[in-house]
């Protein structure tokens, strides 16, 4: 049987050597849909290629071609536009566009998770050059807006009833927040990957990780919010890019994004030339030292190598902070560059111009444009060859009594995560499940 291919060999070079840099006032041009739908099959043949274990041919000629700098401008490029331009398109009143809004949106999201697949090789992080300064500033800012949106999930839980009335405008605001906690997981793993392969980039990237953005502190702050792990009638956890229950001791397994923020703290602590830049005060103490709690022994169970993690963070709650302030040991610092460029291009253009130009393309376009449009984007999402590919299936949503395996509809009115058939299967089972139920409880 062939494997599924959704670029051809073939297609290959033509596709990642047509890839380019667009300006804010080049989104929703016919170039810029054409490289959409290049994009939107670069990712998913990337992601076949490596989760099917076949050669990465995606991913070396992107750094043959010398694309991933282009991939993190494309990223800030949509960035920009969110915040300057979408705002203006939602305001008044609007016809049905939700979707085109979405698909705009859904283009950052295509270029993160190709940046998530190719940057686990070294190459790939040495072939981003000083764009890597731009990726870091990106990734840590969106991991502390995902800081903010955990915690309003746990103050603010939409129910699905509430969808039913939205207009246009909560529609595309809504899409837009699930886009953005989609995108800011994945940063996580794209921080990781750049922490793991520090040596191969620029020199300011300790400094831009450790004193412009504190990461540690940023990361100790995520394993506590938990933004992977949720609450409603029972725990779900995201898990293969949606939200799925999880029940009894799964609740307590370790997701790919919590192992990645473990290991990325892990990283930035036992490199000795990161932590020689890096100023201990009380506030690093406490909010670091404070993930021993974190590391029990479930978790070291199923992470081992967090055994010296935890033994180091011992003897870092110990020490000694210094009032000396560190002096930066380099003369000339290079900065993020992209985001500003982009922002004196679009100046230069005229925002109200482009907010114009924008307006006759995303909201005064005619049903027939819209129609052609959904068909090339439909075409192109190809949903049937990523239910081939899929390699995790679709978790059972049946439960079942975990004393008597008998189908059940009854919950421990404690943790609400596991379920009996009846109060004498639970009582026979409570010796068992006491200490996971007091876990489960404290989260």
């Amino acid at each position: 049987m062939a494997a599924p291919c959704a670029v051809f060999p073939e297609e290959v070079d033509y596709f990642v050597g047509s890839l380019r840099s667009f300006q804010v006032a080049d989104i929703g041009s016919k170039s810029w849909f054409d490289q959409y739908e290049i994009i939107l099959k670069l990712t998913q043949q990337s992601y076949i290629e490596a989760s099917m274990k076949q050669e990465e041919v995606i991913k070396e000629r992107m750094i043959i071609e010398s694309k991933l700098p282009v991939l993190v401008h494309e990223i800030f490029c949509i960035t920009i536009w969110k915040s300057r331009i979408l705002p203006h398109l939602l305001q008044g009143e609007t016809l049905d566009v939700s979707f085109i809004l979405y698909s705009v949106l859904y283009y950052e999201v295509n270029i993160v998770a190709l940046l998530e697949t190719t940057l686990f090789h070294y190459h790939s992080c040495e072939s981003l050059g000083d764009s890597a300064l731009d990726l870091i500033d990106y990734s840590t800012k969106m991991i502390g807006y995902l800081i903010g949106i955990a915690n309003q999930e746990r103050l603010h839980n939409t129910e699905d009833g509430e969808m039913l009335n939205e207009s246009i405008q909560e529609e595309v605001k809504r899409l837009k927040r699930d886009i953005d906690f989609k995108i800011a997981l994945k940063c996580l793993t794209i921080l990781s990957y750049l922490v793991d392969n520090l040596e191969t980039l620029p020199l300011s990237a300790i400094n831009l990780l450790m004193k412009t953005h504190d990461t540690p502190c940023l990361l100790a702050e995520i394993l506590h919010v938990k933004p992977w792990l949720r609450k409603r009638k029972g725990f779900e956890k995201f898990l293969n890019d949606r939200w799925e229950p999880v029940a009894g001791a799964d609740v307590l397994n370790v997701t790919k994004s919590e192992a990645q923020v473990w290991f990325c703290l892990y990283g930035l602590l036992f490199n000795k030339n990161v932590m020689m830049e890096y100023e201990i005060t009380d506030f690093r103490q406490k909010a670091i030292g404070k993930c021993i709690r974190l590391l029990n022994e479930h978790l070291l169970d199923q992470l081992p190598a967090l055994v010296q993690l935890k033994e180091f963070l011992c003897s870092f709650q110990m020490k000694t902070g210094s009032n000396e302030r560190k002096r930066a040991n380099l003369l000339l610092e290079e900065l993020p560059e992209i985001s500003n460029n982009i922002w004196k291009t679009a100046n230069s253009f005229g925002w109200n111009e482009i907010i114009r130009l924008h307006k006759q393309i995303f909201v005064n376009k005619s049903s027939q444009e819209l129609s052609e449009i959904a068909k090339r984007l439909s075409t192109a999402y190809n949903t049937d060859l990523l239910e081939k590919i899929s390699v995790i299936e679709k978790s059972d949503l049946k439960k079942y009594c975990l004393t008597c395996k008998k189908i059940a509809d009854k919950r421990c009115s404690k943790c609400e995560s596991v379920y009996y058939c009846s109060r004498d299967c639970q009582v026979k089972h409570w010796p068992h499940h006491k200490e996971l139920c007091h876990q489960l409880k404290a989260l």
